[in-house]
């Protein structure tokens, strides 16, 4: 299956639920090639641990980065509203669905980011 990957490789995202974050990451095939996105309507899944509790956030959210210079790339950026919405956990699952001229593709990466409660101020 192709690959996501956070941009820089090997990262992994940590937010609390109620941040603003921007989630950067790379899609590439199934040899590690980033692949050219220019066009694409992505949306994106948070599932928990073992697929548990999917978050789905549109193409609105989604920002592509320049694809001449850095194809695969781009950016999940998230509202309070929305990661208040992502189940706490770790090592969750990324799956990002990219449409390019109607041809759907799923890039999928494991344990790439934790999510955590918010603790109130006292």
């Amino acid at each position: 299956m192709p690959l996501l990957t956070t941009n820089p490789p090997g990262l992994q995202y940590t937010f609390t639920q109620g941040d603003t974050v921007s989630l950067a990451f790379i899609a590439t095939s199934d040899t590690g090639i980033p692949v050219n996105l220019t066009g694409a309507t992505l949306s994106t899944q948070i599932l928990g641990p073992n697929g548990v509790g999917p978050v789905t956030f549109p193409n609105s959210e989604h920002t592509l980065g320049n694809q001449t210079t850095n194809p695969g790339s781009f950016t999940l950026n998230l509202q309070p509203s929305d990661t208040a919405n992502c189940n706490i956990g770790q090592n969750k699952e990324v799956l990002t669905e990219a449409v390019i001229s109607g041809a759907v593709t799923y890039y999928r990466g494991e344990s790439l980011l934790s999510v955590y409660v918010a603790v109130p101020t006292q």
